[in-house]
């Protein structure tokens, strides 16, 4: 099985706040870093952190040739990630406040990518092989029927949860991996409740697998009537920026080698607690050999 992430490059301007800016408010940040970011780039690297070979396709602009050298400086393959010499490569913008974040995207060359890329990038894969997705880039209908056609596992995280999730031919997707807040939007139930959330997801998606993340409170695996639960760990978190990110690749990572969901969850719940004890994103994520 060859693992193929079609996923969102950002750089991420990271502000450390005293707290949130309010509407009107001007403040001083209390530091600035540039990191390299997007939740593709970011589950492309806890892949290649957790011992997968994975291939990462997506779109950066004209300033983006460090992202190609910094996911090769991972071992994770670009052949088909393209440089777009007429975008601006997507950015956030995040603060960061006593352990929490809040973040402004720009979609930039993410938002490019089109149908073109996806046959020539397809047509190195094929039934068996997974693909990993999330809701960052630009045609993701026809990336997922596509996949589907070839009889690819599709595996969508669906971040961010917004109606356009709705669009798409969720039909064919094999396993999505949420948070409670992308979970309750999926449920169409307006509520935090976990046994709600689930029993919606149950009904929804009867016959999808469901891997469901509640930060401190664990995560939980969902199929048919199968539920798995997974303690969190506990730590003091100085930065949950990339924590589900790294969450998803060491999952997937373990999953992918005996499908032992318990122990899938279990080494993600503890790659992802050490993540929130660094700043920054993919550079918080550990390597396998030091959960190990």
């Amino acid at each position: 099985m060859r693992v193929l992430c079609f996923g969102s490059l950002n750089y991420d301007h990271v502000y450390e706040m005293d707290h949130f800016t309010e509407p009107k408010e001007t403040q001083s940040s209390l530091s600035y870093i540039r990191n390299f970011g997007g939740k593709g780039l970011n589950q492309s690297i806890a892949l290649a952190k957790a011992g997968t070979d994975v291939f990462h396709a997506g779109r950066v602009g004209s300033d983006g040739q460090d992202f190609i050298d910094y996911l090769n400086s991972y071992k994770v393959a670009t052949d088909y990630l393209i440089k777009d010499m007429e975008q601006a490569t997507g950015h956030a913008i995040i603060e960061i406040c006593k352990g929490q974040n809040r973040i402004i995207l720009h979609g930039g060359a993410n938002q490019a990518i089109d149908e073109k890329q996806i046959d020539e990038t397809l047509e190195h894969f094929t039934g068996g092989d997974l693909l990993l997705i999330q809701n960052e880039i630009s045609n993701l209908s026809y990336l997922i029927s596509k996949a589907h056609e070839k009889e690819m596992f599709i595996v969508f995280n669906v971040a961010p949860m917004n109606e356009k999730v709705f669009t798409y031919p969720l039909e064919k997707v094999d396993m999505f991996i949420v948070n409670e807040i992308e979970a309750a939007g999926l449920a169409k139930v307006a509520t935090d409740d976990i046994d709600l959330i689930i029993d919606g997801l149950r009904r929804n998606f009867p016959d999808k697998q469901i891997v469901l993340t509640v930060g401190e409170n664990g995560s939980y695996y969902i199929h048919g009537e199968t539920l798995i639960e997974q303690e969190a760990f506990k730590v003091e978190a100085i930065d949950t920026t990339a924590a589900g990110d790294t969450f998803t690749g060491f999952f997937l990572a373990s999953y992918l080698k005996d499908h032992n969901v318990q122990a899938a969850l279990r080494l993600a719940a503890k790659a992802s607690s050490i993540t929130v004890q660094g700043k920054g994103a993919a550079q918080s994520i550990p390597d396998i050999n030091e959960l190990l």
